[in-house]
């Protein structure tokens, strides 16, 4: 009995110590110490490298939608109820200011003319008569006044038939570029009947609107270039002729007006143009291009703050793209540290540990 007592209670003792044994070992894993700032899942933190949201001076160049406008457009009509005789020009002709578009039947026009002109002669030689009587009182004054009012009349006549004879002929106003051809030979044409648009576009205006808080920066004279998708790679350029004096309620934007010389008619008006303007050099808030991370649409920046081990993920907004450099314009600001290298091992709320200048140096080699 003695003896099978001991034997347990040697059993016992050996349960025991396996077991005191396996609770240390366990013990010891479980408290072991991991490496500084040890990530979720008692994995190691990673490194990551850091650096503060910066500025630099970025031209301040504004990008708006200009629309081209002749310097002087006009629809050419006619101006009296006539046949036309002849026509002088084709579609898209280049023409001087005076040249001849169009001529209309005149015929009875000549005819009145040459009435008029005769009808002249004879009271002038009346005239004549009647002033010759009266030096040896042989007429009346009255007589004599009523001939010279009858040859005043008949000039009158003669000049409205010159006018008249002129409307017969119709000249271009300013020279310029004509549109389509609206008539035909024989054709009866009454006052107001479309012949042709002309358009003087050897010099353009570009409108275009501009921000009410960019009004301080503009002025007369100030260049601005344009570009259009019908001319890759080419750059028109141009000076601001003036700003309107009002700003529009509704868009809180002033118009400006441009001028653009065009001498080979490559701008039409009413074409799309790519106005850029540039407003000056001003500091802008930007970081690397690498520290971006893109999410659908979306930027991101991975940001830490003073002390802390920490990532966040904070959504910004982006301006202009120089170099390596990518402006900020909400979402963060200077000073503020951002993850640059290292964003592919870490997510939002990650601790990680920052590298230094001397661990970077030595990854590079």
């Amino acid at each position: 009995m003695g003896d099978c007592m001991k034997w347990v209670k040697w059993i016992l003792e050996i349960v025991i110590g396996v077991g005191l044994l396996v609770w240390s070992v366990l013990l010891v894993r479980t408290t072991e110490p991991t490496r500084a700032g040890a990530g979720k899942g008692g994995k190691s933190a990673p490194t990551v490298f850091v650096e503060k949201v910066g500025a630099i001076p970025m031209d301040d160049t504004l990008v708006r939608i200009g629309t081209p406008v002749a310097r002087e457009s006009v629809v050419v009509t006619a101006r009296v109820s006539d046949k036309v005789t002849k026509i002088n020009f084709e579609d898209g002709q280049t023409v001087k200011q005076g040249d001849v578009l169009i001529e209309l039947d005149n015929s009875h026009e000549v005819v009145a003319l040459r009435v008029a002109e005769l009808s002249i002669a004879e009271h002038e030689r009346e005239q004549e008569r009647l002033a010759r009587l009266l030096k040896g009182d042989a007429v009346a004054q009255k007589e004599l006044d009523d001939r010279e009012t009858r040859l005043e009349m008949a000039r009158a006549e003669k000049a409205r038939i010159e006018v008249d004879l002129a409307d017969h002929v119709i000249r271009a106003p300013f020279g310029g570029v004509l549109g389509l051809r609206l008539v035909s030979l024989g054709d009866l044409v009454t006052p107001g009947t479309e012949i042709a648009t002309l358009d003087d576009i050897a010099q353009v205006y570009i409108d275009f609107s501009v921000p009410e808080k960019y009004m301080a920066k503009l002025s007369p004279g100030q260049p601005f270039t344009a570009t259009s998708e019908p001319f890759p790679g080419v750059t028109f350029e141009g000076t601001i002729r003036m700003i309107e004096s009002r700003v529009n309620e509704q868009t809180r934007s002033v118009q400006v007006r441009g001028v653009m010389d065009n001498p080979d008619f490559r701008i039409r008006p009413g074409m799309f143009l790519k106005v850029l303007l540039s407003t000056g050099v001003a500091e802008a808030t930007v970081v690397p291009e690498a520290a971006l991370v893109s999410i659908g649409e979306k930027q991101f920046l991975f940001t830490l703050p003073e002390g802390g081990d920490k990532v966040a993920r904070v959504e910004v907004k982006l301006g202009r793209r120089m170099g390596r450099w990518a402006e900020i314009t909400s979402g963060v600001e200077r000073g503020t540290l951002i993850v640059t290298e290292g964003i592919s091992k870490i997510t939002a709320g990650d601790q990680v540990i920052v590298g230094t200048r001397q661990e970077k140096e030595e990854d590079a080699k």
